[in-house]
């Protein structure tokens, strides 16, 4: 199996979350930490160009820090078809800006306190965002993180710098 091979099946490799870390593909393909990760990334270019003329891209989720091949195209369809209403979408930025922040899970009370809504709204929107894959509640209703299905449809790379230049 060449080196390619072994990153495809690394990048597709299902479970949660889809994909593989750094330290993964390093690991298996025998390269050393520090001086690896530029031989890795020179391979995953070489890789995702070779891809590009078939749909193929390599992409990175940030949240749980793993790379995976995704299809550019279907997820732009997807993204037309699931737009949030604005209430929910505000919501989901206060939460994606916190847990960059914070590092993970966040207190509901920090969300209530940025979307300057009641509580009960909050929990509301978050429910509702929880029913749809976007969030994850923890048990005893104090604390948020961001679910599985955000990173990969959210381009941070693009969401943050189109926030920056605004």
């Amino acid at each position: 199996m060449n080196e390619y091979a072994v990153l495809v099946k690394l990048l597709t490799r299902t479970g949660t979350p889809i994909g593989a870390s750094i330290e993964d593909m390093l690991d298996a393909l025998g390269l050393p930490e520090e001086p690896g990760r530029h031989i890795l990334f020179k391979k995953l270019s070489g890789l995702h160009t070779r891809l590009k003329p078939i749909g193929l891209y390599i992409k990175h989720n940030p949240v749980s820090g793993v790379f995976y091949l995704d299809t550019l195209n279907d997820a732009a369809i997807a993204h037309e078809n699931t737009a949030l209403p604005d209430r929910l979408a505000a919501t989901l930025l206060i939460v994606i800006t916190l847990a960059y922040q914070e590092g993970g899970w966040v207190s509901i009370d920090r969300v209530r306190e940025f979307r300057k809504k009641a509580l009960q709204g909050v929990m509301v929107d978050l429910r509702e965002l929880q029913n749809q894959g976007y969030v994850e509640i923890e048990q005893d209703k104090k604390r948020v993180r961001l679910g599985t299905r955000v990173p990969f449809e959210i381009d941070y790379e693009a969401f943050f710098k189109e926030l920056t230049e605004n």
